[in-house]
């Protein structure tokens, strides 16, 4: 049953602290289970909570929403001294629980605990993204665009200056639209003719782009095709049976010393959609746009070549795409009136389309620190040890993860999945 607050204790040998607020009721030891999942496909984090709770003291302290919760993850680095934490005040969106069968009146000593399920994502990243915008900006550039709808949210955007589109635009007018709508990178797929408003209409970067808002509120606009040819924020590691006790020994004391190197002993998904990608979107692209001194423009692409230089492409010995000649195909695209003869906001829609032909899946286990692991949108290297598998080496983006933080007794253990992607295959 929820208790009142009190201060943290730190254990030793505690691998994780964390705590679980509620109107102001300590819901710590009634927290079983917590599933924390960050994606470049979303916003802003997602986080789900299962409690083991009496549906009573569900009833009675009236937990249906409304109240924000908080929660606060530190990952132990020594044995009694707390580390780097991360505090989030979350939003209650749904839950799931069931009525257990008791008497008529429920004696005081009668606690019939069942699972209780809240899904729930960060407060202000959502208000954030979700806080509608509406200005007209003249001979202004994206930055500066970007930064004043930033501040009339209240966040701090923080965006990738490497690649980044500077061409002062005549007159930008945004139509009253969600922040996140305004921003975010375009998606041809979606029906929404304000999706990645910026984006569609002038191109964030000369390459693939990646926002998100994490959980302290900062929106990060991110090129993630100068990402990955950027130092690695930290490295994964497949080891094989029987790899050299030496170089093993390396990687666990770098793994528990250094938090930017991972291993993993399971299984790694993977999967490669080349020929699938280039059969939509087209191998060779005509795409059809209108300056304003001419009548008709046609500006031509060759996608192998925007998936080369401008998306997620990062090879050393191997470029091959290995896509099906039959496969091949002329596409014309016409649904842009363009900018003038600039090739920015292309580059950066087809860029991102074959972003993630190439993707790999893995788990990792133990105490996991957990700063580098929710930052998607980094560098990411991938090393197996076993020689076969030596193809798949190389840099990828850190596209998601879920961290799982499961209560064992009185202790927390933690896993992850993460999920990578770049544009080729091998390496």
């Amino acid at each position: 049953m929820p208790e009142k607050p009190s201060e943290t204790v730190y254990t030793p040998n505690q691998l994780y602290v964390i705590k679980v607020m509620i109107k102001g009721l300590d819901y710590t030891n009634d927290t079983v289970d917590i599933v924390l999942t960050s994606s470049l496909s979303t916003a802003y984090q997602v986080v789900d909570i299962t409690f083991n709770l009496d549906p009573n003291d569900v009833i009675i302290e009236d937990i249906f929403g409304g109240e924000p919760i908080k929660i606060t993850i530190i990952l132990n680095r020594e044995l009694e001294y707390p580390g780097p934490s991360i505090e989030m005040e979350l939003m209650y969106l749904t839950s799931d629980f069931m009525l257990t069968s008791k008497d008529e009146i429920s004696r005081q000593t009668q606690k019939d605990r069942t699972p209780f399920k809240i899904t729930t994502i960060c407060r202000r990243p959502f208000k954030t993204m979700a806080s509608l915008v509406n200005d007209v900006f003249i001979g202004q550039n994206l930055n500066s665009i970007i930064s004043s709808l930033g501040k009339s949210v209240g966040t701090t955007v923080v965006y990738d200056s490497n690649g980044q589109n500077t061409t002062t635009i005549d007159q930008v007018c945004i139509p009253p639209m969600p922040f996140y709508k305004a921003i975010k990178e375009y998606n041809k797929g979606d029906p929404d003719i304000f999706d990645g408003y910026l984006d569609q209409r002038f191109g964030l970067f000369s390459g693939t782009p990646g926002i998100f808002c994490q959980f302290d509120n900062k929106v990060y606009i991110k090129n993630l095709t100068a990402k990955i040819r950027m130092d690695q924020a930290f490295t994964v590691y497949q080891l094989s049976a029987g790899a050299d006790n030496k170089i093993t020994k390396k990687i666990y004391d770098d793994a528990d010393n250094t938090g930017k190197v991972f291993y993993t002993y399971d299984i790694i998904h993977t999967a490669y959609a080349g020929t699938a990608r280039f059969a939509d979107v087209g191998s060779s692209i005509k795409q059809i746009v209108r300056p304003k001194n001419s009548l008709t423009l046609i500006l031509p692409m060759d996608l192998a070549d925007v998936a080369e230089k401008y998306s997620l492409f990062y090879s050393q010995k191997q470029k091959s795409l290995f896509i099906d000649e039959f496969s091949k195909r002329t596409r014309y695209y016409n649904e842009d009136t363009g900018n003038e003869k600039d090739m920015t906001q292309f580059y950066s829609r087809f860029g991102r389309s074959v972003s993630d032909m190439s993707n790999i899946s893995l788990n990792l286990e133990r105490n996991l620190p957990i700063l580098n692991l929710i930052n998607v949108g980094e560098c990411v290297k991938f090393k197996p040890t076993t020689i076969e598998y030596q193809d798949f080496e190389g840099k990828y983006i850190l596209w998601s993860s879920i961290l799982h933080f499961t209560k064992q007794g009185p202790m927390w253990a933690s896993t992850a999945q993460i999920n990578l992607n770049r544009t080729n295959k091998k390496n």
